[in-house]
């Protein structure tokens, strides 16, 4: 029995967008061990998932930092005995993990730091979606990809978990004003007028976000009328059950985008520093990036801690007032 290992190492959103390659894997291999291999903090998500049979975490900013770390870790992936690797992180540390742990396969893409260390390379085409870009390497090594989307699978306790929070609430959206970018933050006190907006429609409004986003969304939730602040208090798939729940989801270029989608969720995202070029916008037919044209877009494939000409006019030129005709005319309501 051969293995075959699916090694998304970077942030929340990657992880979601690399889950079709689970059902690839298993599709194109049904006998082999498909392994995960995700950074901590990721590793709920894929831990429920059927086509996936082990989850390794690599603690990469914990006890495996360093060259230390580094090498445990390499270690540790040589004890699983890996045939084939598909490597959608374009890392050259992630990449040298798999060729120092004797994987004879890796596929991963003609770009960044590791490119080098891969067997196959596959072009990084630009303008389309992480997605389809992901499928690409499966595609290289003649994986069947045909209808493999991005998909997270809570379960029951996950179900009870939103219960407890959400009591006998049924009609809800969700606003998940947070990012580890700070220029991908939409104003708090247009998230705060978009909720009240809502809530004043007889719709509950549930805050979401983790542990970094825990000030946000306490001003927000303060700021609208009943709101629900679940902000740090469920789990990744749990968040995708209170999303799957949710009439819409309004949020940034950011990973709840991304499991929004993957649960069939209506989402509403977003886009100030980044564009849709890069190929990360809600992956559904229910998607809707909201944005304006700005001379200084875009100012980097992440944005920034802080707006480059210090106006942040990418974010502040998206009104509240059209965000919530957009999402009324979308809604019908």
């Amino acid at each position: 029995m051969s293995v075959t290992a699916i090694v998304q190492t970077a942030f929340i959103g990657d992880v979601v967008l690399a889950t079709p390659l689970f059902e690839a894997a298993r599709k194109s291999r049904p006998r082999d061990t498909i392994i995960a291999v995700v950074r901590a903090g990721c590793e709920n998500l894929p831990g429920n998932n059927p086509f996936v049979d082990e989850v390794v975490v690599w603690d990469k900013r914990g006890r495996e930092s360093g060259i230390g770390g580094f090498i445990r870790f390499v270690k540790r992936l040589r004890s699983f005995a890996i045939d084939t690797a598909i490597i959608p992180h374009r890392s050259l540390r992630t990449a040298a993990a798999l060729f120092h742990a004797g994987v004879r396969t890796r596929i991963g893409f003609a770009k960044g730091g590791g490119m080098l260390l891969h067997t196959i390379r596959v072009p990084y085409c630009p303008g389309i979606h992480e997605v389809e870009r992901n499928l690409m390497l499966a595609e290289a090594v003649g994986w069947e990809t045909a209808g493999c989307l991005p998909a997270v699978f809570p379960d029951d306790h996950d179900r009870s978990a939103v219960d407890d929070r959400l009591g006998a609430v049924s009609s809800l959206c969700v606003l998940a004003p947070g990012s580890v970018w700070m220029t991908k933050r939409w104003p708090v006190e247009y998230y705060s007028a978009v909720g009240n907006a809502f809530a004043a429609k007889g719709m509950r409004v549930v805050v979401s976000g983790g542990e970094g986003d825990k000030e946000i969304c306490a001003i927000l939730s303060r700021n609208v009328s009943g709101a629900i602040d679940t902000c740090g208090l469920l789990s990744l798939r749990q968040s995708a059950e209170l999303y799957r729940r949710a009439a819409f989801v309004l949020t940034g270029d950011s990973a709840p985008q991304h499991i929004a989608a993957a649960m069939g969720t209506g989402v509403f995202s977003i886009f100030g520093p980044t564009v849709r070029d890069f190929g990360f916008w809600p992956y559904t037919e229910r998607g809707m990036v909201i944005e304006e044209d700005a001379d200084c877009r875009p100012c980097g494939v992440h944005g920034h801690r802080e707006c480059p000409d210090k106006s942040h006019r990418c974010m502040k030129s998206v009104t509240p007032e059209r965000v919530i005709r957009l999402i009324e005319e979308t809604l019908g309501s």
